[in-house]
């Protein structure tokens, strides 16, 4: 009843203004308007259906409000946020290209999306949301450690290791970063070149990282990496955030080794056993697919020298 009050107020004063001539553009405005409106009701509705927990109601109110108004930027975007959580990938990406389709300028949808393609394992569309993210807003590029990550599967390591060197600027405390600038260096320039240029850091007081930083540095161990991440005192899953990353960063440190086997073994771990539910614990999984893909796609030759 509200719509249709709105409505009849601006035809009685068109009508008054313009007489007929125009009314049937301007009759269209006011659609446009109303439904806009009914739209924002709808959103709203779904926001605190959302805040309340009821997860399904709201991606139900956000639908009504595209049926209302199919470029109400507002329920695509919310809605993409929850279909990410939910990691249901394709369909996230699908709301966020809708709001970047109606107004590109959205740079959180950019951003946002190149998640999503990162997540399906699209990583050259990742790089290319990422980046177009970071025209934006150039000051955060910097902080935009997921591009770096990107740019290691894409093959483009250095600019993984220009981004990564940035990032150190303004995170001196981050042994990830200073491994995956490891990983980069190490495709360049071989892994005890990667050794020696491991960025220095103040210290990370996560539980296993500094064992983690020594094992790639050259004096620690993998055993010592296990021990920390197993024998720590967290509780409430602490312990399983902790074998992630151990299991996480032995796998890339293998990898960066050259043995596949192992770096399969421990990344399978860190995907399916102590699986995290955080960024770090969807590049597990995708890590773990990424070596499947490889080890469907190569095929080596037959060897002539005996072992």
């Amino acid at each position: 009843m509200q719509f249709n009050r709105i409505k009849f107020q601006w035809i009685w004063r068109v009508v008054s203004a313009v007489g007929g001539g125009g009314l049937i553009c301007l009759l269209m405005v006011v659609n446009t308007y109303a439904d806009t409106v009914a739209a924002e009701q709808f959103h709203q509705r779904a926001i605190s259906a959302y805040t309340a927990g009821n997860i399904d109601d709201a991606k139900s109110l956000f639908a009504d409000a595209l049926k209302e108004d199919d470029k109400y930027i507002p329920a695509y975007l919310a809605r993409g946020y929850i279909l990410q959580y939910e990691r249901n990938y394709q369909a996230a990406v699908d709301d966020f290209s809708k709001v970047i389709e109606l107004d590109s300028s959205r740079h959180e949808a950019w951003f946002r999306r190149g998640i999503e393609y990162f997540n399906l394992g699209e990583f050259e569309k990742s790089v290319a949301d990422f980046e177009q993210y970071a025209e934006f807003r150039p000051e955060q590029k910097p902080f935009l450690w997921q591009l770096g990550i990107a740019y290691y599967y894409t093959g483009q390591h250095q600019e993984g290791r220009q981004l990564f060197e940035s990032h150190q600027n303004v995170n001196s405390h981050d042994v990830e970063n200073a491994v995956w600038h490891f990983l980069c260096v190490s495709k360049l320039e071989g892994f005890e070149a990667a050794r020696k240029a491991l960025i220095s850091l103040d210290g990370d007081t996560r539980v296993p990282m500094m064992q983690v930083y020594a094992l790639f540095k050259g004096y620690g161990t993998e055993e010592d990496v296990l021990k920390a991440a197993h024998a720590g005192t967290a509780v409430d899953g602490g312990l399983i955030r902790q074998s992630f990353y151990a299991h996480l960063y032995l796998g890339l440190y293998h990898e960066a080794k050259g043995d596949a086997d192992k770096s399969f073994d421990y990344m399978l771990k860190a995907a399916q056993h102590y699986k995290s539910n955080g960024y770090m614990g969807e590049v597990a999984r995708v890590h773990r697919d990424w070596l499947k893909n490889k080890n469907k796609t190569s095929v080596d030759p037959p060897s002539t020298v005996s072992k």
